[in-house]
């Protein structure tokens, strides 16, 4: 069943797409004031903004359209939930404390209002998790409580900002209550994918081709660590020769202050972090059916990344369509390789000699820290002979 029409405050819905009321299947009495029509234009500008991707296939109707969320939330009971990134996340709060809403932030104001009027869940737990580490517990906690001060915020209001017709969002003097959560706390995700992230900086820095980069890191991950889906399609764009998603993904890598590098790295570690959160989340909800995950960033490369990850389904790798993706960067020929030997890693992921299925020592993790830290603390850049 397709939902097609408002028919004045009648939300219709028909098996065959039609409008017609002698082909109706199901109606939902709207409120008088719901603001169907401007929905509309909100979902628009949030399909043109490309600011959401979603861990599931959209409706015939399309992503952003209201129709679907009404729908599905009314006659299915299918939940939505969205996972905002940092960025996304303290934009959320920063309105909410009443910053004027400029031009390059109108789509988070739409995403803002949008989710409010079709009851779509804000999870944002991750991205206050990189905050806390960042820069400490009292400011992540601070920053949350007043994203929860914008859910809480009246929905016309929010939606005159989104509409352009107010500047900012007025009235709250104080966050909303929500106790002292520990999100500084460690998060064991995290620090796997740190590992990962300072490993694809060794493999950078060491000057290998940039098929023998992606391989090399491959057949690290399968003998001494996990298999991480993710970071390895962040590592397959990130080495790739002709990759223009490359720039930004890990910042300050050759920079003459090496924490600079570090810093570089953990942030890559908080992208992949957001990432492998979203598809768990996909992944675990796959079985039951609901509820559904948006992830929403304004990084485009996050999005990227995102969209060619669920070339690693639950039913196992589609070869070919890591080939059509990673094309777009590499040779075919390179990316068919690089294809199969994924493939072979998730095939073998159960392998007893592999390092991460046999007995540890605590100290694991922390070690392999401290040996990718030190690598990249301790580089330097060729030295350049005179003359050369």
């Amino acid at each position: 069943m397709i939902p097609r029409a408002v028919h004045g405050k009648i939300f219709h819905f028909c098996p065959d797409g039609s409008e017609s009321d002698d082909d109706m299947a199901g109606a939902l009495l709207l409120p008088p004031d719901f603001p169907y029509d401007e929905l509309v234009t909100l979902g628009q500008d949030l399909e043109t903004a490309d600011v959401l991707t979603p861990g599931y296939i959209p409706p015939p109707v399309g992503l952003c359209h209201p129709d679907g969320f009404i729908y599905e939330m009314n006659f299915e009971q299918i939940k939505t939930v969205l996972l905002p990134d940092r960025n996304v996340a303290s934009r959320f709060a920063q309105i909410a404390k009443g910053a004027k809403v400029e031009e390059s932030m109108r789509p988070v104001a739409a995403l803002l209002a949008f989710a409010h009027f079709l009851d779509i869940e804000v999870e944002p737990l991750i991205a206050f998790h990189e905050l806390a580490h960042k820069q400490g517990n009292a400011v992540a906690n601070d920053e949350l409580s007043w994203l929860r001060q914008a859910d809480n915020a009246n929905a016309f209001a929010k939606m005159d900002i989104a509409m352009g017709r107010a500047a900012r969002l007025e009235g709250f003097v104080a966050p909303a209550s929500i106790g002292d959560l520990d999100l500084a706390k460690p998060i064991g995700r995290w620090r796997r994918n740190y590992i990962v992230a300072l490993k694809i900086g060794e493999l950078e820095l060491a000057g290998l081709p940039h098929l023998e980069r992606i391989l090399a890191l491959l057949n690290w991950m399968h003998k001494e660590f996990i298999i991480a889906g993710p970071a390895a399609m962040l590592a397959c764009i990130y080495y790739a020769p002709n990759s223009p998603p490359r720039k930004g993904l890990l910042k300050q890598l050759q920079s003459a202050d090496r924490e600079r590098a570090l810093e570089g790295a953990k942030n890559a570690a908080w992208d992949i972090t957001h990432l492998s959160d979203f598809v768990r989340r996909v992944n675990k909800a796959a079985a039951a059916g609901t509820p559904r995950y948006l992830f929403a960033s304004m990084d485009r490369n996050l999005h990227y990344i995102a969209r060619s990850m669920f070339d690693f389904g639950a039913d196992g790798i589609r070869q070919d369509a890591i080939v059509s993706e990673l094309s777009k960067w590499w040779p075919e020929s390179s990316a068919r390789v690089i294809a199969k030997r994924m493939a072979a890693l998730f095939e073998n992921a159960d392998d007893p000699a592999r390092a991460v299925n046999r007995p540890q020592v605590s100290s694991y993790v922390d070690d392999l820290i401290a040996v990718g830290e030190r690598i990249l603390v301790q580089w330097r850049p060729p030295s350049i002979g005179i003359g050369a």
